[in-house]
């Protein structure tokens, strides 16, 4: 798919120190920070509608980018796909949710002629449902789970804004100009130094044993370091489809790919090491808040 820069979907990206975005921003963010905390401090169904809301919205997106022709039936099955998965998700089936998962994602890939619609397809009904199928699970997956989920939060959020103010403020190399003209490696090394010290920091604030707080370091980094390359695959994403932002629902920040492709690719990540991974984590939470 050929993309100019003449395209309006493509228009050139704000120079560095461009802040006429931040006020919407701060606003968005703040809004939805509320709305995520919230929904996961009470669990249950106020976490699994949350999730569900977004998923409608991001099947929307992902139909929006992949199939501009065909958008009804690839909402549909992506929706269908990722809202089962979030309810057997928050009854504990994190199999079943796999299993619908999937099941929708190639009965609506069986739509497309080509082998990169199959991929299209498929593939992003699973990156839509999963990582929101995942984030239910580790809520409710033990004593644990709320602390899991704000740990998540802390440790991508302060990834993200160190990472945009770090960019903006500090400039720098590009990582891959093609993909994401604004991102720069002082962006992502800021971010991945906040997410060390947040992570740090949760160790602290769960009383975990003095043995398991370089721990939470390392932890911290390697989440935001998968945060901010989920982002970079987001980029990836909307340049094969030709698109600057997933939609604009957010002011400031686009669509919610686009607001939480981070925190999608972060959740994908302890919900891989924690479903496949002993169910030893209790020691790193320490008394819990």
């Amino acid at each position: 798919m050929g993309l100019t820069l003449s395209s309006p979907e493509l228009a050139p990206a704000p120079a560095r120190g461009d802040w006429s975005d931040l006020g919407a921003r701060v606003l968005s963010s703040l809004v939805l920070a509320s709305l995520g905390v919230t929904a996961a401090w009470f669990g249950g169904p106020w976490l699994a509608a949350a999730c569900g809301a977004a998923v409608v919205a991001m099947s929307y997106e992902w139909a929006r980018m992949s199939e501009p022709n065909a958008i009804m039936p690839a909402f549909a099955f992506a929706l269908a796909g990722s809202l089962g998965a979030v309810m057997f998700s928050s009854w504990q089936h994190l199999a079943y949710a796999f299993g619908w998962l999937v099941l929708c994602s190639c009965l609506s890939a069986l739509r497309r002629r080509t082998l990169a619609g199959v991929i299209e397809t498929a593939g992003g009904a699973v990156y839509i449902g999963l990582p929101a199928a995942l984030f239910v699970w580790l809520r409710d997956r033990g004593p644990e789970g709320l602390e899991t989920i704000l740990a998540l939060f802390a440790i991508i959020w302060a990834s993200d804004i160190f990472a945009y103010f770090g960019g903006k403020m500090i400039g720098g190399p590009k990582i891959a100009h093609g993909l994401s003209p604004n991102k720069t490696w002082s962006g992502i090394i800021s971010g991945v130094l906040a997410g060390a010290v947040t992570g740090f920091g949760c160790g602290y604030l769960f009383h975990a044993g003095e043995e398991f707080r370089m721990a939470w370091l390392l932890i911290g980094a390697l989440i935001a370091f998968t945060g901010l390359m989920g982002d970079l695959f987001e980029s990836f994403l909307k340049r094969r489809f030709g698109v600057k932002d997933a939609s604009r629902l957010i002011p400031g920040h686009g669509g919610v790919l686009d607001r939480i492709d981070s925190l999608m690719a972060a959740t994908l990540l302890v919900g891989a090491a924690l479903a496949f991974g002993p169910r030893a984590t209790s020691l790193l939470f320490g008394a819990g808040l």
